[in-house]
């Protein structure tokens, strides 16, 4: 029979007869060769049947691979099917299976293992080569923390470990991920795969310690610890502070850390933990030094306040509002002062600069005036007006030693050298030195100095009480540095000179020996003369003032004194001020030689020259 079979020529009668054999064969090869007649037993022997499972054929790319690499041959073991290939040209590729896994092959990426397990099977899951992930472009990776493995694909990467299972990663997520450290930095392994549907076109992907999240506007940044629960409080992207801008920044100062978002900052240390900083208040704690600066890392968020906005940091207090812009108050005398005070909602109001140094001190200016620190009077509160004629010369004043007061004479402060009174009618700043009818108050030159003609000759005309303000080298023109380099009349509108307050019985300028010295001109002289009276008389609206000349002798080296004694005198005559004449006096007193130097009398000079005068005066005042 089986030669029969084996006789047969057609091929179709042939594949009928095959079943047929291999039963045969099956049957003969369960009994035992005993039982077996000795023909069958023969015939057995003499078959040769072709075996199946022959090794397929390794060629190409693929088979290099596997015959060249020992780790390859150790983790795919055998070959057990043949290559299966698709596409041409740079869209060909090809993957064989092995016992241990695949070595799959494309023009575009090379021969790369693929090893049987969990990553694998994500990849034939999602299609192998013409699924999704396409081809691979490393080697399965294995031996990865907690017992974690990752191969990288043409689009994107499968990453596995037993706690989370094999997730994809890829683009922006994947590359934000690396910045972290991949599966060994903070993030951990990724537990989901990618989400979309946020706003603004944006996606997310949770990893076991944290997550990352992209926009379009803002691509994609790590998401985690203390910062990310700050933002979640916040709203996420949907809150105030919008997607995350950067990636986390960590090292900062004392071991702090922040993360910049579309419209805000999230900076946490271990001893404040996790704030946010928006709008005006955020750009101002920037530009002071953030946590560096003065104010240190937020201990509080911010807090709105009727029409200012604040928040507390470790070295002090940030102020907002539209119409002041952001300040601060730091550590420190001021800063106690004022929350003393009541703070922002205080008697001071608003902040309206910055603590700043002065002449050894500190100050700083508010809403309501200014808080002054001095090293041995402490910080005390000095108003607007008084505080800007304070600050141009600190030194003529000294430091504050009380708080600012209002009485019935007007705004007081109290300085270490002098007390002064703002007097919002007259809008001038003076000292607070008593004055009444009996007080004469004498703005003038070194013509003043020693006990002067002027001042022997009040006293004898009725005015006892004398404020004396004697400048050397000022005059209408003429400038002195007692004074910052400014003339008389520069100096008393900017209350450089401060003159009492209060309605003295007589007010006498005793100027014009300077400008003579200088050769100023006669219409410099005029103009800054009449600026003089015109300031004294808004000062004092209800004294008298009177325009005393320049004192001179006859000869010809004291003729521009005479010259610029006529021009003034006049000019007050002028106005209808009283005035006196004073050129010729020292020759017509007989002290033309009581002189110190070529402008200067001495004693014996003054004394000489005072009756004189007191009789003038006596008759100009009606007396």
């Amino acid at each position: 029979m089986g030669e029969v079979g084996l006789k047969k020529t057609t091929a179709g009668r042939a594949r009928r007869w095959i079943p047929g054999l291999v039963a045969l064969l099956l049957v003969v090869s369960l009994v035992p060769d005993a039982a077996l007649p000795a023909q069958a037993a023969a015939s057995r022997a003499s078959l040769t049947v072709p075996s199946e499972t022959s090794t397929p054929a390794l060629t190409g790319a693929i088979g290099n691979l596997y015959n060249t690499s020992a780790w390859a041959r150790s983790v795919l073991l055998r070959p057990t099917n043949a290559e299966e290939c698709s596409g041409s040209g740079s869209t060909s590729g090809c993957v064989q299976r092995f016992a241990g896994g695949d070595i799959a092959w494309s023009a575009r990426t090379g021969a790369k293992v693929v090893v049987n397990g969990p990553v694998r099977t994500a990849w034939w899951d999602a299609g192998a080569p013409s699924g999704f992930h396409g081809y691979p472009t490393t080697d399965t990776i294995s031996g990865l923390r907690n017992g974690g493995s990752k191969q990288a694909f043409e689009r994107g990467v499968i990453t596995y470990s037993p706690a989370t299972g094999a997730q994809r990663t890829s683009g922006s997520i994947h590359l934000a991920w690396g910045r972290a450290g991949f599966e060994a930095g903070f993030l951990g392994y990724p537990v989901t795969g990618e989400s979309t549907g946020l706003r603004d076109g944006g996606a997310w992907q949770a990893f076991e310690r944290g997550f990352v999240v992209w926009s379009p506007a803002t691509g994609a940044h790590p998401s985690m610890g203390a910062i990310r629960a700050r933002w979640r409080q916040s709203g996420m992207e949907e809150g105030e502070l919008g997607y995350p801008a950067t990636d986390e920044a960590l090292g900062l100062k004392n071991g702090g850390s922040s993360q910049q978002y579309q419209r805000g900052t999230i900076v946490w240390s271990p001893s404040t933990g996790a704030r946010a900083l928006t709008g005006a208040i955020r750009t101002y704690w920037s530009a002071t030094g953030g946590q560096n600066g003065a104010l240190g890392y937020p201990v509080g968020e911010e807090v709105r306040q009727n029409n200012f906005v604040y928040q507390l940091f470790q070295g002090g207090t940030v102020y907002w509002s539209a119409a002041t812009g952001a300040h601060s108050t730091t550590h420190g005398d001021v800063h106690n002062r004022y929350n003393s005070l009541g703070g922002a909602a205080g008697q001071m109001g608003l902040p309206l600069t910055d603590k700043l140094p002065r002449a050894g001190g500190l100050v700083q200016q508010f809403a309501n005036g200014w808080l002054v620190w001095g090293p041995s009077t402490g910080t005390r509160i000095v108003g607007h007006p008084t505080y800007k004629v304070w600050s141009i010369n600190p030194g003529d004043f000294g430091w504050p030693v009380r708080d600012t007061w209002a009485d019935s004479r007007g705004t007081h402060v109290a300085f270490q050298k002098l007390e002064t009174i703002w007097n919002d009618t007259t809008g001038e700043l003076y000292s607070a030195e008593a004055v009444d009818a009996s007080t004469v108050v004498f703005l003038g030159d070194s013509q003043l100095d020693l006990d002067s003609w002027g001042e022997q000759g009040a006293r004898a005309a009725g005015y006892p009480r004398q404020v004396v303000r004697s400048i050397g080298g000022i005059g209408y023109v003429s400038g002195s540095p007692a004074v910052g380099g400014g003339s008389a009349t520069d100096a008393l509108a900017q209350d450089r000179i401060l003159l009492p307050q209060g309605n003295p019985g007589l007010v006498v300028v005793t100027l014009g020996g300077n400008d003579a010295r200088i050769g100023a001109t006669d219409a410099a002289i005029l103009s800054q003369a009449n600026r003089l009276w015109d300031e004294l008389r808004r000062k004092y609206p209800r004294s008298t003032i009177l325009i005393n000349g320049v004192l001179s002798r006859y000869d010809a080296s004291h003729a521009q004194r005479r010259w610029v004694d006529g021009l003034v005198t006049r000019e007050a005559a002028l106005r209808g001020w009283p005035r006196i004449s004073m050129s010729g006096t020292a020759t017509i007193a007989g002290a033309a030689g009581d002189y110190l130097d070529g402008a200067h009398m001495n004693q014996t000079g003054h004394n000489k020259v005072a009756p004189l005068y007191a009789s003038a005066l006596r008759y100009v005042l009606g007396k």
